[in-house]
């Protein structure tokens, strides 16, 4: 029986963290006029702001709104099929990336349906670098945690950055398993006289 990892649960929760992105930014669009702001802790610690950001995170602008919005779903299906060899093989990449996916899925769906992406998670942190925070949203959330630990995995875990399908590849030529140890456990300990 093969140890593969089932997928499917990697993809609910998924699909439960972008249904909860879009619910809300629909929440934001039908019930905060643009610009306007209705404070949740203190007069404006945390507060709703209703914003349409045609950018990437924090608004910024790199590329145009027709090749931002195309070069999104192809780095969305890219990192899907990603995803499931990660999970495939329980690389510990997978959640990361699967963080990462799932924000930029949800931002993906915001610019195909309106060209824009709905942000409305707003938070002063008083005496910072900044006036204020730039206003964000769950999909932001999911791709900055997910870079975070990506970048966690790969300076101080030391996890490479290769793709699954060439370490299989790669593995398979040298005659070993991609699920066991290149040595197969062979080591041998000297026996003492």
């Amino acid at each position: 029986m093969s140890k593969r990892r089932v997928v499917w649960p990697w993809y609910a929760t998924a699909g439960a963290v972008l249904a909860l992105d879009q619910v809300t930014k629909v929440l934001v669009r039908d019930t905060i006029p643009l610009h306007e702001s209705i404070s949740l802790i203190g007069k404006s610690f945390l507060r709703l702001t209703h914003v349409q950001n045609p950018g990437v995170a924090f608004g910024i602008q790199l590329l145009g709104p027709s090749t931002l919005m195309v070069s999104s779903w192809i780095a969305t299906v890219v990192l899907s099929i990603y995803l499931y060899t990660l999970i495939r093989r329980g690389d510990p990449l997978r959640w990361p990336i699967a963080l990462f996916l799932t924000g930029a899925a949800g931002n993906s769906i915001d610019r195909l349906l309106f060209g824009t992406v709905t942000d409305f998670v707003d938070v002063d942190f008083p005496n910072f670098i900044m006036a204020r925070w730039p206003v964000f949203n769950v999909a932001d959330s999911c791709i900055t945690i997910g870079i975070t630990l990506l970048l966690f995995q790969v300076i101080f875990l030391r996890h490479p950055l290769v793709s699954p399908l060439e370490t299989e590849s790669h593995e398979r030529s040298a005659g070993t398993s991609p699920s066991l140890p290149s040595d197969h456990g062979s080591r041998t300990t000297p026996v003492a006289d």
